[in-house]
């Protein structure tokens, strides 16, 4: 407990012990890069578009989160109300913003010194959000919401070039929000989500990987935010875990205690659903949350889920660029159960598998 521990599985049985100092040494040397690595950054798009003008190719200027929300709702067999409806603000508005105000050199210095401390991350996000929106960013945000309901809670989801990577999962490192209808213009909420680019685990993740911070974008992607869910999960289009044949691996929890970022005592349902029928699943664990041996999927949204799964699958396999039955390649799927009992698929990323 507390220490780098050296974990070593073979044929003959596995070995668990503290690591060495330099063990841990040689390890990091190995999967760390040894050239700076800058992420592609197109900074043309200069307006605020509708995903379904948002393409997949279109990641490297709003961000794979949204362009591959914008994709799957023009695949042909995806229910076009199984995916939320958005739009997409580039990276370009988050370039204007940083430059407008000065922040890259103040992010200039931050990088330039040998022990950031979370204290300093802070406070530049702290200057971050008080720091002026442009006046034609601001337009085009007043526009984007006025495109809302009056009343209605905007979702705002970070979008990076530097996350849901082929090689490079990113979970985790960046922040979304929800704008209230009294927190008035949309600006405050986006420089919430362009703070989250520096956080300390965002940055400290950067950092290892010698990953350029300047050329590191946040777009975002918006739509109307969804309160009260029934329950939300995380499938993988491929048994990653227990490496059975043929089948979906799938966790799930009910309510908004998140299966990504769980509550401690909380603990998810397990569960394998077979490609080609719904009625072949195998409940690994039961959720602590609900009643002993009890299900949070109804049989209805298993059907829903093996669809929208096999869909996902087939059609990022093409737009990846790799065989529909590739040994590495599975797509991560985030999902929701709306207050109304409708599945939704909220995100899609590769799966990113260990080097062998």
């Amino acid at each position: 407990i507390g220490k780098v521990v050296y974990y070593n599985v073979a044929k003959e049985g596995f070995e668990i012990r503290e690591a060495k100092p330099d063990e841990v040494k040689a390890f990091y040397a190995k999967v760390r890069p040894r050239k700076v690595q800058t992420p592609k950054r197109d900074l043309s798009v200069k307006k605020i578009r509708a995903l379904k003008d948002v393409g997949f190719k279109d990641s490297i200027n709003v961000g794979v989160k949204a362009a591959n929300l914008a994709a799957m709702r023009k695949f042909d067999k995806m229910p076009k109300d199984a995916v939320p409806d958005g739009f997409a603000i580039p990276f370009s508005f988050y370039d204007d913003f940083m430059k407008h105000n000065g922040l890259y050199k103040a992010a200039q210095k931050l990088i330039n010194k040998t022990d950031v401390k979370e204290s300093d991350l802070k406070a530049f996000r702290s200057l971050i959000k008080k720091s002026e929106m442009p006046k034609s960013l601001s337009a085009s945000i007043s526009e984007l919401q006025n495109k809302f309901k009056a009343g209605t809670s905007i979702r705002c989801r970070s979008s990076t070039n530097n996350e849901d990577l082929k090689g490079f999962s990113g979970a985790g490192l960046y922040s979304s929000y929800t704008h209230k209808p009294d927190e008035g213009h949309l600006s405050k909420t986006i420089k919430q989500v362009y703070a989250s680019l520096w956080n300390y685990r965002a940055f400290d993740e950067r950092r290892f990987y010698h990953i350029d911070h300047l050329k590191t974008a946040m777009g975002v992607l918006v739509h109307e935010n969804f309160k009260n869910e029934k329950a939300n999960g995380v499938a993988v289009t491929d048994d990653v875990l227990y490496q059975s044949k043929g089948n979906y691996y799938v966790n799930m929890q009910v309510g908004e205690d998140l299966v990504t970022n769980p509550e401690e005592a909380s603990t998810p349902e397990e569960l394998l659903l077979d490609w080609w029928s719904a009625r072949r699943v195998q409940v690994l664990r039961y959720s602590n949350r609900v009643k002993k041996n009890k299900s949070i999927l109804s049989q209805e949204h298993l059907e829903e889920l093996r669809s929208h799964l096999s869909e996902v699958h087939a059609q990022f396999a093409k737009l990846y660029g790799v065989g529909l039955n590739s040994k590495n390649f599975a797509m991560e799927v985030e999902l929701k159960i709306t207050e109304k009992g409708r599945l939704i698929v909220k995100q899609a990323r590769p799966w990113v598998y260990l080097e062998k």
